[in-house]
């Protein structure tokens, strides 16, 4: 009797330690992951500068877009946030100045001002992030979408005014084959240097 017990309490402690050994490799290979948005440094600058300061501001992120984790769009009208991965700032922060490095490089403006700075420009660029997201609706054509809008504002007599030059939204979609964070993050980078490189283009000739 004592011998069966023996056994029977042997098997039990056993089987719980395989269970939590799963339990960790499990969460080993859950873990969260943390991204930043890195652009390469494919800018065309502009050969003359135009007349004028720029200055960004924030850019404002669209609800649920505006959250720091991954967001993948299931079916029509359904999403899920992934919360092992995430943006390691929010990601309207870090395109803000991933902008503002792109058109200083770009050579479109004299100087570009940062969104914290309290100098006034005569140019102001507002930005708003309509749509982040990772579409696995189609196992078949995983892509990823990126959408924002840009409106361009020259401010006349001292401030007091302004005049809307430009007001234009862009969307990139790119397609990849792994559902990893990395993948993910790549296609978000191309979307945005393809994004910012219109955006630079109209400029440019909004302002001829």
């Amino acid at each position: 009797m004592t011998k069966h017990i023996m056994t029977h309490l042997t098997t039990i402690i056993w089987a719980a330690f395989c269970l939590s050994g799963c339990a960790s490799r499990e969460s080993l290979n859950r873990q969260e992951q943390s991204f930043l948005l890195e652009i390469a440094a494919n800018v065309q600058p502009q050969t003359t500068a135009a007349d004028g300061t720029l200055k960004i501001r924030y850019c404002r992120a669209a609800a649920p877009f505006d959250s720091q984790y991954f967001l993948y769009r299931t079916q029509d009208s359904q999403y899920q946030q992934d919360y092992y991965k995430k943006f390691l700032t929010p990601p309207n922060e870090q395109i803000t100045e991933q902008l503002r490095i792109w058109l200083e490089q770009g050579n479109v403006f004299h100087d570009v001002l940062s969104a914290s700075t309290a100098a006034t420009a005569e140019y102001i660029l507002e930005s708003h992030l309509l749509a982040m997201y990772a579409d696995f609706s189609d196992p078949a054509a995983l892509k990823t979408v990126l959408k924002m809008h840009f409106i361009l504002v020259k401010m006349n007599n001292a401030g007091r005014s302004s005049t809307v030059i430009m007001d234009t939204t862009y969307e990139s979609k790119e397609s990849f084959e792994k559902r990893t964070g990395g993948d993910i993050v790549k296609n978000y980078n191309s979307s945005l240097e393809t994004i910012f490189a219109r955006l630079q283009s109209d400029i440019v000739r909004s302002l001829k």
